[in-house]
């Protein structure tokens, strides 16, 4: 019988197992998530850097090969003017165009003077045309130690065209301003290289003017907002601002309203800034897709969990119900068979001493078919009255759970062989045992197992010599004991091993009559209550052996 207390916890504790395991998955899902996607992040920050500081390193190479031309176009500007010659203009559009052949990027490399007006170019250039206005131009003019100078994005009043203007001055003889030389180099050339990289269908790259500059917007792929606008989002001038060298950030482009992982980057010691920006929604969708399936798959693992908990709590209620309908019944069964034993004994002792009176008045005075059926009424009557106590022996063998002490098997059997002493002295037996162990039983119990075993082997005896039984035991499986019971009575056919267990069983009702057919049943019975199990090993005529497992009881008795 299930104890019902231990039952309800055990339904309990599963459910909170069920829960545990449901709460563990999410939290392993929520963990794998937020890991993936701070990778994903990394992996998008590590990407931006990588591409910007490409970007930077590029556009400076250009940039250098652009003033390397421009030096060599001022070199040979003051070698001219320190010659004193008059200045073949056609000359030096020849050498010019020579000059602007390896400058991809440039659309023409050309002249002025120090007034501003365009004196000679790449291809030639028409009459007429002056940059006194132009901001390079007046820097360049006031500044004797300008440099490079970086124009602001202008349109091109020759090209049409927007254009970044590149421009180094040079000196007369005598150190002051004798004009320029300078290179227009078209913004689509620095948004063709944009173009090329891989950044993804919503990312950017962006060329800006430093903080000197005001940030102004030089080139944008895709484009988007207008050439020279100097509008930044807070956390980008932040971010400049504490650390012009380079960083990483997010933000949300005003120029599309896309939010992006950015990194920028100066271009060397030029006053430029690159930046690459990677959209959240490009490189997230992947984590998202992977993120998606193991979500379902949580999400169809709690369903599961809980569908099967809900069964089980179900499955275990119905148990519940059938394991007290079972209690009930057992009582109920018990109580009959206790109230049988009490009420059956009654009628039977009248049965068997009115039987008995009609034998002893009447035994000769009748027929011989009277006195064959008064002799069947004792007999019946004296096998019903020592089967009712066998059968209130089994009835009492309960299926709940035992409450198992430490038993010393010696003195169950000194005690069991103090009761059957007469018996075994009648039958000219001999019981021997050696030291027998502690077990884990029930006192009355163990009793009633050894000594139906010991009364079989009496009983079965072999004909033709007294019975001879041994008792011993060895360690068994971990934690038992092996005990054998060992006679060389008449043996017992192997097909009938299983048979002996079953109640009211007997092989040889007729040659021994005074069995019952329980008592190897209630030894079973009780040998599976004490958790162990109770086996036959026999051969016709060579003697029965039956053995069965005790847990250890050693340990229990010295604490």
């Amino acid at each position: 019988m299930v104890n019902s207390k231990w039952a309800h916890t055990s339904k309990w504790w599963i459910v909170a197992l069920l829960a545990f395991s449901n709460i563990f998955v999410i939290a392993l899902v929520w963990l794998f998530i937020d890991s993936s996607y701070r990778q994903y992040q990394d992996r998008a920050e590590v990407s931006s850097r990588n591409t910007t500081r490409l970007v930077s390193q590029s556009i400076a190479g250009d940039i250098n090969h652009i003033d390397l031309t421009l030096r060599s176009a001022v070199d040979e500007m003051v070698r001219l003017r320190s010659a004193g010659a008059r200045i073949d203009s056609r000359e030096l559009d020849g050498f010019l165009t020579r000059l602007q052949s390896r400058l991809q990027m440039a659309d023409s490399l050309r002249t002025s003077d120090d007034g501003g007006n365009v004196t000679a170019g790449s291809g030639g250039v028409p009459a007429g045309v002056s940059v006194a206005d132009r901001d390079y131009f007046i820097r360049l003019r006031d500044d004797p130690d300008a440099g490079l100078v970086i124009s602001q994005p202008i349109m091109g009043r020759l090209s049409k065209k927007w254009v970044l203007i590149f421009a180094r001055r040079f000196n007369l003889p005598d150190g002051g301003f004798g004009g320029m030389v300078f290179a227009p180099v078209p913004i689509e050339w620095f948004e063709q290289k944009f173009n090329n990289l891989e950044v993804g269908p919503g990312g950017t790259v962006v060329m800006r003017g430093d903080a000197s500059r005001g940030f102004d917007l030089l080139a944008r792929f895709p484009h988007a907002g207008y050439v020279g606008q100097t509008k930044v989002s807070e956390t980008f001038r932040t971010r400049i601002t504490a650390n012009p060298d380079g960083g990483t950030y997010q933000a949300l482009a005003g120029a599309d309203n896309i939010r992006r992982t950015f990194s920028y980057r100066p271009i060397a010691n030029f006053p430029l800034i690159t930046l690459v920006g990677l959209a959240t929604d490009d490189y997230l969708g992947e984590w998202r897709r992977e993120g998606s399936k193991i979500v379902v798959l949580a999400v169809v693992f709690i369903i599961i969990t809980t569908l099967g908990g809900v069964a089980m709590l179900r499955t275990w209620r119905a148990l519940e119900r059938r394991t007290e309908e079972l209690a009930r019944s057992n009582a109920d069964l018990e109580q009959f068979a206790y109230v049988a034993s009490h009420d059956l004994q009654t009628p039977l002792r009248n049965i068997s001493g009115y039987a008995q009176l009609l034998a002893r008045r009447y035994k000769g005075r009748l027929d011989n078919d009277a006195d064959e059926f008064i002799d069947y009424i004792v007999g019946g009557a004296k096998h019903m009255s020592t089967m009712i106590p066998d059968l209130l022996n089994y009835a009492r063998v309960s299926t709940s759970s035992p409450d198992l002490v430490p038993v010393d098997l010696g003195k169950i059997v000194e005690s069991i062989l103090g009761n059957l002493g007469a018996a075994a002295e009648a039958a000219g037996g001999r019981v021997q045992y050696g030291k027998l162990p502690v077990v884990l039983a029930e006192p009355r119990q163990a009793e009633s197992l050894f000594q139906n075993l010991i009364e079989n082997a009496l009983i079965y005896h072999h004909p033709g010599r007294p019975p001879n039984i041994e008792i011993s035991a060895e360690p068994g499986p971990k934690g038992f004991w092996r005990i054998a019971v060992r006679d060389d009575g008449i043996g017992i056919d192997p097909e009938y091993f299983e048979k002996v267990f079953i109640i009211f069983q007997r092989l040889e009702p007729n040659k021994f009559p005074n069995g019952t057919g329980i008592g190897l049943a209630l030894c079973r019975r009780i040998v599976h209550r004490f958790g162990g199990t109770i086996w036959v090993e026999s051969q016709p005529e060579n003697g029965t052996t039956f053995l069965f497992t005790l847990q250890d009881g050693s340990s229990a008795a010295h604490t």
